[in-house]
């Protein structure tokens, strides 16, 4: 090695010694420190944002909860059906127009929300009971199984409203999500309202086909009932009842699809209505179901019953449930009764 290349290497090495020696390294410490203790800090704020920012904002910019009674379904010919119609119009306007918060995951803001998700279930509830009420009927109608398109929606409305993209039983196992299931059941809905039109299929209009239709109703008011019932019975005495809202907003998302849907089956059995003197009593039912409906209290009580400063919503809605249950079970009652003559 040359006199010169170990002068250079000398050089080099002391200059780099000299440059460490400069170096404040409990300044360096200290920064980091600092930084790290800052980085940590930062993450709590985003932390507290998405906590009482993101999801109460978030919440509230989703929740959309509507019970406008005002929707009306034009029948375009006399050969369809307003009721095929309107449960089409629920599914699009629930799962398509608004969105779908039974089945969102964690990182949606509306994870939180319970009042609009069983609002949502209990109206897809109603929807769902009057499809398998009406394939069951034509299926024993029509030999040769020509209602499959309505079959098929039936089936597709019992899937389950929380299904996001795995399945409930294996979280592993992807599945399709409850969306896609109502969405294939509403174009199932509208090929056979075509049918209808064409005249391909017939929807039947008899008095033992409405009375089936309103003893199905009945049924699914008296399983929400059931509910309200043991829910009061072991939870009123209670201080706070978490669970009460749950039940409260589900029977109301019911109640308020039951009204849609029988007023469209009074457009469609009209003269039958008109026919037995029924008018009367199907407004009372939907006046009742409609009551029950809008029936919004800021907090949900399930005080005692006896108490004079709790209030109990849940009785109220039983209240409104019970009487329209009453009646859709008297009118299904006077529809399997024979015509009365003419005077």
């Amino acid at each position: 090695m040359s006199d010169k290349f170990k002068t250079l290497l000398k050089n080099s090495t002391d200059f780099v010694l000299a440059q460490i020696k400069k170096i404040n390294f409990p300044v360096i410490r200290h920064k980091i420190s600092r930084f790290f203790r800052s980085w940590w800090q930062l993450i709590a704020i985003l932390f507290a944002c998405i906590l009482f920012l993101y999801y109460p904002i978030g919440g509230l910019l989703v929740e959309d909860i509507d019970t406008n009674t005002d929707i009306e379904i034009v029948q375009k010919r006399p050969e369809q059906s307003s009721a095929i119609e309107m449960m089409a119009f629920i599914i699009n306007r629930e799962v398509s127009g608004k969105m779908w918060t039974p089945n969102l995951p964690f990182f949606f803001p509306s994870y939180f929300l319970d009042n609009m998700p069983n609002f949502q279930l209990g109206m897809m509830s109603s929807v769902s009971n009057l499809a398998q009420a009406m394939s069951q009927r034509l299926a024993r109608s029509i030999d040769d199984k020509r209602e499959m398109h309505l079959a098929e929606a039936a089936k597709l409305l019992q899937y389950p409203g929380n299904v996001w993209m795995f399945s409930p039983e294996n979280r592993l196992m992807p599945a399709p999500s409850s969306n896609s299931q109502y969405r294939k059941a509403r174009k199932q809905l509208i090929k056979y309202s075509y049918n209808l039109n064409d005249g391909s299929e017939v929807f039947y209009r008899t008095p033992d086909d409405l009375a089936w239709f309103l003893k199905r109703f009945a049924a699914g008011l008296g399983k929400s009932l059931e509910k309200i019932e043991t829910q009061v019975r072991e939870y009123s005495s209670n201080l706070t009842d978490t669970q009460a809202d749950d039940i409260f907003y589900y029977t109301r998302g019911q109640m308020y699809a039951d009204f849609l849907l029988l007023k469209a089956l009074g457009a469609d059995y009209k003269h039958i209505i008109l026919e037995r003197n029924l008018y009367l009593q199907w407004t009372q039912m939907l006046s009742a179901l409609e009551l029950g409906a809008q029936i919004a209290p800021a907090i949900v009580r399930n005080g005692e019953i006896d108490s004079i400063t709790a209030p109990n919503h849940l009785l109220a809605m039983a209240y409104y449930t019970t009487r329209a249950r009453f009646l859709m079970r008297e009118i299904a009652r006077t529809l399997k009764m024979p015509k009365p003559r003419p005077q």
